[in-house]
């Protein structure tokens, strides 16, 4: 009987705890402006950890992302890695990446047709 009281408690603890870093998460959330000055229509937008070996789905979905237009990207500080990597597919075939960007350094990428991006 004590034994499953205590079990009780610990699990308690468990879910009192982590509804505490869940809160925490959502208040320490990173926003990163993401700005296509290319002069290209970008059609897919992939997102990975760095230390992942492969792409996540598309974030923009059934949109298009056209030039001079800004996409935001949510990161939790708590819950995902520092850097990440970052691909564009462009509506004309081409396909450009860049890794290993520490999203907790910068708060906007403004995507350059030469593809040297500037980092804010």
């Amino acid at each position: 009987m004590r034994k499953f009281n205590l079990h009780k408690l610990f699990l308690a603890f468990v879910m009192v705890l982590g509804l505490t870093f869940m809160g925490s998460s959502t208040a320490d959330a990173k926003d990163l402006s993401l700005v296509n000055n290319t002069g290209y229509t970008i059609v897919v937008l992939n997102c990975s950890p760095t230390i992942s070996n492969q792409w996540y789905e598309d974030v923009l979905g059934n949109s298009v992302w056209e030039n001079g237009t800004t996409v935001i990207l949510d990161f939790d500080r708590w819950a995902l890695c520092d850097t990440w990597d970052f691909k564009v597919h462009y509506s004309n075939g081409y396909t450009e990446d860049w890794r290993g960007v520490n999203v907790n350094s910068v708060n906007t990428i403004i995507l350059q047709p030469n593809g040297v991006n500037t980092y804010l």
